[in-house]
């Protein structure tokens, strides 16, 4: 088990066995987050190309210095309870409301465009999902404090129009770069667009 968050979550890591769980969930999250701000066949199309995300989380989570945790609701949490209440025991390991995971970049996809990269080994927000009925919470910011550390020089890619997440990031610390990709395949007409925080990305030209 991981570390509790207020009595109310428990943080545990992701493991290179935990494949199925973590794609299952991501595609809720990716359905329930862009169905309506790209098209509502966005879902669809996700699960149409899980083996690529199969993929992904495959050499994601063996990746040197990965940082990766799911996040599970205690169902003995109540409002007056705090952290005092038992957790885990009761827990549905096999259902976690959220997970986040960074890993030290450039991403494979990343030397493919023509963009400048970020220094080598600079940490990358790959994911940070939950999902809409725990949104609100402090999951979110729990989720995000436990991949990067305070200050710690990052970079991340935000879908272009998901505003919540832009303030989400500004607050803390991260700021546009500049840098926009059209994403295409199962992501349709979605555009991604870069946040760093504590670096600059500079052309190699």
């Amino acid at each position: 088990m991981g570390f509790a968050v207020s009595g109310r979550y428990i943080l545990s890591p992701v493991g290179t066995e935990d494949g199925s769980t973590y794609v299952k969930l991501q595609l809720q999250c990716l359905a329930q987050t862009y169905n309506t701000l790209v098209d509502p066949e966005f879902g669809a199309r996700q699960r149409a190309a899980a083996e690529t995300l199969h993929r992904e989380f495959a050499e994601n989570i063996v990746a040197p210095g990965v940082r990766a945790f799911f996040a599970y609701e205690n169902p003995q949490w109540t409002p007056t309870s705090g952290t005092s209440c038992t957790v885990g025991t009761a827990l549905d390991w096999g259902k976690p409301v959220g997970f986040a995971l960074s890993r030290p970049g450039p991403l494979p996809w990343e030397y493919e465009v023509n963009l400048p990269l970020a220094p080598e080994g600079t940490r990358d927000l790959t994911h940070l999902y939950t999902l809409e009925s725990v949104q609100g919470t402090g999951l979110g910011a729990a989720l995000f404090d436990a991949v990067l550390y305070p200050d710690e020089p990052a970079y991340l890619w935000y879908i272009i129009g998901n505003q919540k997440a832009v303030r989400f990031y500004e607050q803390r610390g991260f700021e546009p770069e500049g840098s926009i990709i059209d994403c295409g395949g199962a992501w349709g007409k979605a555009r991604t667009a870069r946040m760093v925080r504590g670096l600059s990305i500079e052309s190699s030209d």
